[in-house]
């Protein structure tokens, strides 16, 4: 079947980066798949596109901030019908729902996130007949997602968006060694949801409190926050933290660390914790959305307690000053994940959601 891949823009964010496995997996399926964006926004996904052959579409280009219009987008699907339309995030499910009704085209729409914003979720609520059935990318956010949108749970499937990979490379271990640095690190969107202000002001404390450590903080992502924790750096440590922008091999920025932190204040499936556990990094994470279903606080990864800069700052220091715990639970964190997400695993569920997709289009319409 061809399959009119609606996402909202190629950002790069979580919802973008898997789409090279996501849309590999369609394609081993025989499926012809195209991607088609509302907006090119910062356009980071579009180099994971191309490397993976992936053909894909800017429905406006104008304007890379500027989504297209529900016209717009209905005149590129009329011209080029697909069989199937498969949605991502809330602006692309509705304008798919609303199409997919006017041309008699299914829907199969993804839910990513826990947290949806009250306008998406009353809107969404309305419409969730228009979409054929749900995917979520954990079984975290489909037991939201069910109860958010009042969905029965035979209309919600989960297709984990992570697939582990035992050839991948681990990092190496904390040593302790004198004079050595310690490298923290972050990856995600700088917006208000991803919080890195915590752990920016967490290095500040580190800073008052132990100007002996020489740890040092690397920030990887763009987004509206950007100047605003740059500024917050420089007053705290600014020696000691630096932002490196995009990365479009997240696994090789994790292999130069010795711990991870996501601060979020709300996640779906944490992809970069994921990544960060597969190389074998002691993880500290908020515990918010799926996060508490893949990490055990003290056996492979750590949860904060408590969300202040002064409870963050202590576990850094903790795993600062026991470089055995470091590879333990790093160890730990690797086998849990090359577990929890092996291939054979996620391929199942995958194929599981795309053959149920394809009895939409080869089953009668009346």
């Amino acid at each position: 079947m061809r399959i009119l891949y609606l996402i909202n823009s190629l950002n790069g964010g979580g919802a973008e980066r898997p789409l090279p496995a996501v849309i590999g997996m369609m394609r081993a399926c025989g499926h012809t798949v195209r991607v088609v964006a509302l907006a090119r926004k910062a356009g980071n996904a579009i180099a994971w596109l191309e490397a993976a052959g992936i053909d894909y579409h800017i429905v406006d280009d104008r304007d890379p901030a500027r989504f297209a219009s529900l016209g717009q987008v209905l005149r590129y699907v009329r011209a080029n019908r697909p069989d199937l339309l498969w949605t991502s995030l809330t602006r692309a499910t509705l304008y798919g729902q609303a199409i997919g009704r006017m041309l008699g085209i299914p829907v199969v729409s993804w839910q990513h996130s826990a947290f949806l914003k009250p306008a998406n979720r009353f809107l969404l609520r309305r419409t969730r007949h228009l979409s054929a059935f749900w995917v979520a990318d954990s079984e975290y956010v489909a037991r939201v997602t069910c109860s958010q949108l009042r969905l029965p749970p035979d209309r919600i499937c989960t297709w984990p968006l992570f697939m582990a990979d035992a050839a991948v490379q681990p990092a190496a271990p904390w040593n302790g060694q004198d004079g050595a640095v310690f490298h923290v690190g972050s990856l995600g969107r700088l917006e208000p949801e991803k919080n890195m202000q915590l752990l920016v002001r967490a290095m500040g404390v580190i800073r008052a409190t132990r100007p002996d450590a020489r740890i040092h903080l690397s920030l990887c992502g763009s987004g509206s926050q950007m100047m605003a924790l740059q500024a917050l750096a420089a007053r705290m440590a600014a020696d000691a933290i630096s932002f490196e922008g995009f990365q479009p091999d997240p696994l090789e920025f994790c292999r130069k660390l010795h711990v991870y932190v996501q601060p979020s204040h709300f996640e779906g499936l944490c992809i970069a914790v994921h990544e960060a556990m597969q190389v074998g990094l002691p993880v500290i994470a908020t515990p918010v959305g799926a996060i508490p279903d893949i990490i055990r606080d003290g056996v492979n990864g750590f949860l904060l307690a408590a969300s202040t800069p002064e409870t963050l700052a202590a576990q850094i220091l903790h795993l600062h000053a026991r470089p055995d715990l470091c590879m333990r639970i790093g160890r730990a964190a690797r086998h849990d994940i090359l577990q929890r997400y092996g291939a054979d695993t996620v391929h199942g569920m995958a194929i599981a959601v795309i053959r149920r997709a394809e009895r939409l289009v080869h089953a009668p319409r009346g």
